[in-house]
């Protein structure tokens, strides 16, 4: 008797060890974040879409350029 009650109490330590043992572990993934370049843009548009990598002054019209607003998979 006291050696069933051993041998099932070991077994239950056992399972229960490998269960506290694998809830341990994330199955969650690193989720990446990408770093978007900040792009600048004339308001006025007067070069088109052309974007600029820093602010600055626009060549065509010397209005100053900003920063635009943007979200993935589109531009506001």
């Amino acid at each position: 008797m006291k050696k069933s009650i051993l041998v099932l109490g070991t077994a239950i330590f056992l399972v229960m060890g490998s269960l506290t043992i694998s809830s341990c572990q994330s199955n969650e993934t690193k989720t990446e974040v990408k770093e978007e370049a900040t792009a600048y843009q004339c308001p006025m548009k007067c070069e088109g879409e052309k974007t600029y990598t820093a602010p600055g002054q626009c060549p065509k019209c010397g209005m100053d350029i900003k920063k635009m607003d943007t979200h993935e998979g589109h531009k506001h």
